[in-house]
């Protein structure tokens, strides 16, 4: 039957040649597709972890691992690059052999490079549970879900990071937030009774040392580490100190969101230093005085030398003093 003058088709072959083109192109495809993912399983893998790792880590915690465990990571890339030559150069061992011993030269020269010039460092995020496996001391050190950091408070001795224990000169920098009155951060503590503490209030530092568990401490006045714009306690901070021989330098920087030049309805977080001071730890002994406990005895003055050349770092909150922590990094300078 003829309809105004058009050839009626025929489905069914019109139908098997669609499907026949459809399965062609298909076939095609495919075999451009496989050969790559066969090569390149391992690396679209390697990348989805990342994806997922990157997703639920946060990028400061990542860069430091990597930084911490580059040897490993890039001992890793090489042996794989050396795979992989291996596979592609199967019928030239003499190519083979050349780009293995030229690979093994350059991961050497990198290595070695990276070993002299790598300074030890630890990260601490302070923001898991198992963080508090490598600190010791007393009170409460915890993890508090709400702020996603440690808090620190009815801690009377302090606690401590013991893997630093025979740092001399090193630089520690971490976030904090005062929930109320200050934060005591320990330095050069070769234990909870010989330390230097720098309590920070809102108004200032107030610097103390003790020795065989006897304090003394200094005013903020006295040793002109007072704050030009005393701090907010709703807010965080971040604080640098650096210990190079027996100067400290304090450094306290606080969080201010800019907006973005380039998207109006973005923003992001910058660092604005408010407070840069040093404070000289003191050199000679520090005398106490012992009260006897009959009245007519004479009081004893026993002097204690003051040697502070060197320990670790950590928290110190008394029970009436309670603040925030997280991302510790502490560094050899």
């Amino acid at each position: 039957m003829r309809v105004f003058g058009i050839e009626p088709k025929n489905t069914a072959n019109y139908n098997q040649q669609e499907n026949m083109t459809k399965s062609i192109i298909f076939s095609s495809t495919w075999n451009i597709i496989w050969p790559i993912l066969i090569n390149t399983w391992p690396y679209l893998l390697l990348l989805l972890l990342l994806a997922i790792v990157t997703k639920f880590t946060e990028p400061k915690t990542i860069r430091y691992f990597l930084r911490r465990n580059k040897i490993e990571i890039l001992t890793a890339f090489f042996a794989l690059l050396g795979y992989i030559i291996n596979y592609y150069f199967v019928k030239r061992p003499d190519y083979s052999l050349f780009l293995n011993a030229s690979i093994t030269l350059v991961a050497m020269a990198i290595f070695v490079s990276s070993k002299t010039k790598e300074k030890d460092f630890y990260f601490i995020s302070l923001k898991r549970r198992s963080d508090k496996d490598d600190w010791i001391g007393d009170g409460i050190f915890q993890y508090e879900r709400t702020h996603d950091a440690y808090a620190i408070t009815n801690s009377h001795s302090g606690v401590i990071f013991p893997k630093c224990l025979t740092w001399s000169d090193y630089k520690l920098e971490f976030d904090f937030k005062i929930l109320k009155t200050s934060l005591g951060v320990i330095l050069r503590a070769t234990n909870l009774s010989n330390l230097v503490m720098l309590q920070i209030f809102d108004t200032g530092i107030k610097a103390h040392i003790r020795i065989h568990g006897f304090w003394q401490a200094w005013d903020k006045k006295e040793t002109q580490l007072e704050f030009e714009k005393k701090l907010n306690l709703d807010n965080w901070y971040f604080c640098s100190i650096q210990c190079d021989k027996n100067s400290i330098r304090i450094r306290i920087h606080e969080w201010v969101e800019r907006p973005d030049p380039e998207d109006s309805s973005k923003s992001y977080l910058e660092t604005n230093q408010i407070f840069d001071r040093v404070w000289k730890i003191p050199s000679g002994n520090i005398s106490y005085t012992w009260k006897r406990k009959e009245i007519t005895e004479p009081e004893a003055v026993v002097p204690f030398p003051i040697n502070l050349e060197y320990g670790t770092f950590g928290f110190r909150n008394d029970r009436t003093e309670n603040a925030l922590i997280r991302n510790v990094l502490i560094e050899k300078i």
